[in-house]
């Protein structure tokens, strides 16, 4: 729910001062405190750029817009944000379209296994795929709710109790998955579990699985490498339907310029996310691989991953006869997004990453 502040302006006209002096009061502005409700903790590269954000927030819009964090799901739970931010409970949050596949089925194309694989890459492209495609925009508005950032988990990988490095290794184990992995891991012989993502160091400690789709930083930040000694680097793709929305009748209360403001950094989000992503992987792989409070964690790679990757090949496929039945154009979609991704990774082979220009 927003929270309306009443604070003095920081500049005066002649006329205001000199009604103020005469007794008759001055203009106050409207400051909005926005509630953000977040899944994670706050620690990581996504929650540290998140924080980033709303500092710059407050100072670009001179403390007009704000923003109050619930962390850890402590507002709402993940799997209900995408309703408390349409109903307005939580003003913003962070909404995952593998959640919600019936309500949010077009974005749920961007967590198709090894479907991008650099981290810019991917938010660049789903974010514009989302200010080109109006059906994708119609899927959230009608939730009203406008998705003003793309975020991505990074890499997934593999966690797990015992070493992982082929298909022989992952078969029969209990492996915690969610989206498009989910008939992956199955078709690798494996028996899909689902749980959240915040009850997983639990299931992991107890035994309830053996291993879980997981990313690096992540791994660290939600301290999985306590229960969890091996993480197998397959690289099979990102979580990219995952992002960052706000209440749209709440959005249409910002004036012009703070629109535009809050705009701009919902893009300039993603490079520094980016950024902070791409070098929390590196120093939290070196981290754990030295060990944190005596746990090391193993890292491995698979001999075998054209097996992992034939193993989700089915995820575009199947999403494109579904797409289709509901009278999206799928394949089409599914040609621009091709497009757009070929289009930045281009970019990023010719300039470099938009931080080291």
């Amino acid at each position: 729910m927003l929270t309306v502040k009443k604070t003095k302006g920081n500049l005066f006209s002649t006329l205001a001062v000199g009604a103020l002096l005469l007794g008759l009061g001055a203009t106050t502005a409207e400051a909005l405190e926005l509630r953000y409700s977040d899944l994670g903790p706050p620690r990581g590269p996504r929650a540290d750029t998140l924080k980033w954000w709303a500092g710059e927030l407050d100072k670009r819009t001179g403390g007009e817009i704000t923003v109050k964090f619930f962390w850890s799901q402590s507002l709402v739970k993940g799997k209900e944000t995408m309703k408390a931010v349409g109903s307005g409970l939580s003003d913003t949050g962070t909404i995952l379209g593998i959640y919600t596949p019936s309500e949010l089925p077009i974005w749920n194309l961007a967590n198709a296994p090894f479907g991008v694989q650099d981290p810019w890459v991917g938010m660049r492209t789903w974010q514009e795929m989302r200010e080109t495609v109006p059906e994708l925009r119609a899927e959230t508005k009608k939730r009203n709710i406008r998705i003003f950032l793309n975020y991505t988990t990074g890499a997934v990988d593999l966690v797990s109790k015992d070493p992982i490095r082929s298909v022989e290794d992952i078969a029969g184990k209990k492996v915690r998955t969610s989206g498009g992995w989910t008939n992956l891991i199955k078709a690798l012989g494996a028996t899909p579990v689902k749980i959240g993502f915040g009850e997983l160091y639990q299931a992991l400690d107890r035994g309830t699985v053996d291993a879980t789709i997981n990313y690096v930083p992540a791994a660290k930040a939600y301290k999985h490498y306590e229960v969890a000694g091996n993480m197998t680097e397959i690289q099979m793709g990102q979580v990219l339907g995952y992002g960052a929305g706000i209440n749209l009748k709440t959005y249409n209360k910002f004036s012009a310029g703070n629109k535009k403001i809050f705009d701009e950094l919902g893009i300039e989000f993603m490079d520094q996310y980016a950024k902070n992503y791409l070098e929390g992987a590196m120093s939290a792989k070196a981290a754990m691989m030295a060990g944190i409070d005596g746990k090391k964690v193993t890292f491995h790679t698979v001999t075998d991953v054209d097996k992992w990757k034939a193993a989700g090949a089915s995820y575009t496929t199947d999403w494109i006869a579904k797409m289709n039945k509901k009278g999206l154009d799928a394949e089409a979609f599914v040609m621009k997004f091709e497009a757009t991704k070929a289009k930045y990774e281009a970019e990023l082979k010719a300039k470099g990453y938009p931080w080291t220009r």
